[in-house]
């Protein structure tokens, strides 16, 4: 007849293969994410452009949706993708950032100086291991200011790149990597919108 004590060795025994066994499958076979992308850079509150005209569009340059894999054995489906509109999301950001410092981003004239916003990476990268710790999220984006005057048409280009690297102790959640994947969207796009020479283009400055 089986002791007390082997029993309990023996259930202990058990929930340690299990817990193994989980840790295991966690590392090798990621499941797939989808995330909101919704970035809302703080800029501060200001007069700067004097209620100039500009009509913003957005466009995701990339090459795929996926922003990258969470890694493990079968890093090809273990995919993180958007769950909504990223074009929109830019789109709205830039507007909301130009509309606080004072430029007529949300009802532009038809003569409005144009602004492209070009999101050419957001990228998300773990480290080459079976567990993931090391976690690199980088973004980049262009702006293409437009407008015509009396010398004929004219254009400022900037580009703008912020890069973060997370060290965590376990596979993050969902929740987790939506806030990373933000997080270096948001200090791109404050980049963007505190660059004084794109600004001072579409307050009309053709030589910023």
């Amino acid at each position: 007849m089986m002791s007390s004590h082997a029993g309990i060795r023996s259930t202990a025994t058990r929930v340690w293969l299990v817990a193994c066994l989980a840790a295991l499958l966690s590392a090798c076979g990621l499941s797939p994410q989808v995330i909101n992308i919704q970035p809302e850079p703080e800029v501060s509150r200001s007069s700067l452009g004097g209620n100039a005209s500009v009509s913003v569009t957005a466009r995701d340059a990339r090459e795929g949706d996926a922003f990258g894999s969470r890694g493990g054995i079968y890093q090809e489906t273990s995919l993180i993708r958007p769950a909504n509109d990223v074009p929109k999301a830019l789109y709205e950001a830039v507007t909301q950032g130009l509309h606080q410092q004072g430029f007529n981003a949300l009802n532009p004239s038809a003569d409005a100086t144009t602004l492209e916003v070009r999101l050419t990476e957001l990228s998300y990268v773990p480290a080459d291991t079976s567990v993931v710790n090391r976690i690199e999220v980088s973004a980049r984006i262009e702006a293409i200011g437009r407008r015509e005057s009396p010398d004929g048409s004219v254009e400022h280009t900037g580009r703008y790149q912020s890069s973060v690297t997370h060290d965590m102790p376990i596979t993050p959640s969902a929740r987790r990597n939506e806030v990373m994947i933000n997080d270096v969207l948001e200090r791109t796009l404050v980049r963007l919108l505190s660059d004084p020479k794109l600004l001072s283009f579409l307050a009309g400055n053709d030589n910023p």
